[in-house]
């Protein structure tokens, strides 16, 4: 298959014309697969890394500075993005809860707190940088004014005051370059402080992403069949698998954790991490065997680990009555009855199948 660069930039800018273009829109407008347009237009990636967790975090808190009251809106923020509303919805659902106006983007720990006592301290120095200013100001303009009460004006030293004036000018320029100078090291230190955030540590690896799939429109629903939440619950497995194919391309981790909790534990039970190296950890439900081989098969990793849960039907059911989406017991006894664990000759380098108390490495 030959596509050449013409076809490949006009292709974009027919998508751009409706908002913000990501690789799955430029694959499907191409006819091709994700993975290949990565190997022969490599370019793409910059479409995944327009936006991130830290610039959508950062605005929101110009925002709050700017002392916006109430909840900030999904269209106020996308709006001061650039971006649509759907787009938002779809790549920052997760950070939702800081729109809320009692929301905390910063959760405080031990660097974080160092990091934000820095930020007062340097505030508190722009502060009275900005008090110096306006004093010098005050100050020059008095004894301009005290200078021309106490001469005649056709007197006056006209050199001299130009002299005075520049002077002033110049000082002013210098409270102001400080000034700046002091704002971009606070605003670098609220950077790393989102990032400290952001970076998980779990067995001695680092976690630097964690997608599972967003099942909230089941639970936004009354009385829907077996059928209806199957269809939902689908729709959202898959586009949890493509955000984790593009997101695995861009950051090459050392390891890609496949979790499969088939609704009957959460992240906290997992037995076993990598000892080292930086993980993208994906969580799914999705039992059938071609659904899981063809996003193993996209990522084409060499060091992708399942890890999976196995339990009773009854447990299984109790656990999955406390979820924050609940899909219900008839869809849970489906997926129990159904479930195709994965093995080795599918693509993974290790498999480890797990109940809350006892587990084993295959």
């Amino acid at each position: 298959m030959r596509i050449d660069r013409e076809t490949f930039v006009k292709a974009i800018e027919e998508l751009e014309k409706n908002g913000e273009v990501k690789v799955s829109d430029i694959a499907e407008k191409l006819n091709v697969s994700r993975p290949w347009l990565y190997d022969n237009f490599p370019q793409v990636r910059d479409f995944n890394q327009r936006l991130t967790d830290d610039d959508v975090i950062a605005e929101i808190e110009k925002l709050r500075a700017d002392g916006l009251s109430g909840r900030i809106t999904v269209e106020g923020i996308s709006e001061r993005l650039g971006i649509v509303r759907q787009t938002f919805s779809r790549r920052f659902r997760h950070l939702y809860d800081y729109l809320a106006p009692d929301s905390d983007v910063f959760a405080p720990s031990t660097i974080e707190e160092t990091l934000l006592t820095r930020i007062q301290e340097l505030e508190e120095k722009l502060k009275t940088l900005t008090e110096e200013k306006e004093v010098a100001l005050n100050k020059k303009e008095g004894e301009i004014l005290s200078l021309f009460m106490r001469k005649d004006a056709e007197h006056f030293d006209t050199i001299k005051t130009q002299s005075s004036l520049k002077r002033l000018q110049d000082q002013s320029e210098e409270h102001a370059s400080l000034a700046k100078e002091k704002t971009r090291e606070v605003a670098e230190l609220r950077r790393q402080l989102v990032k400290s955030k952001e970076k998980e540590s779990q067995g001695g690896c680092e976690i630097v992403n964690r997608l599972r799939p967003d099942y909230s429109a089941i639970s936004e629903l009354e009385k829907l069949s077996v059928k209806d939440i199957s269809k939902l619950f689908n729709a959202a497995e898959k586009r949890n698998f493509e955000l984790a194919e593009e997101i695995i391309a861009e950051q090459q981790p050392d390891y890609v954790i496949f979790f499969q909790p088939f609704f009957a534990c959460d992240y906290s039970s997992i037995p076993a991490f990598p000892t080292s190296g930086k993980v993208v950890f994906v969580e799914s439900n999705a039992f059938r065997e071609d659904v899981r081989n063809e996003f193993i098969a996209n990522i084409r990793g060499e060091n992708i680990i399942a890890i999976c849960a196995q339990t009773t039907l009854a447990k299984t059911k109790l656990f999955a009555r406390g979820l924050k989406h609940p899909v219900g017991d008839d869809f849970v006894s489906r997926l129990h009855e159904n479930i195709m664990l994965p093995v080795l000759k599918d693509g993974f380098s290790a498999v480890v199948t797990f109940d809350p108390e006892n587990f084993r490495h295959d």
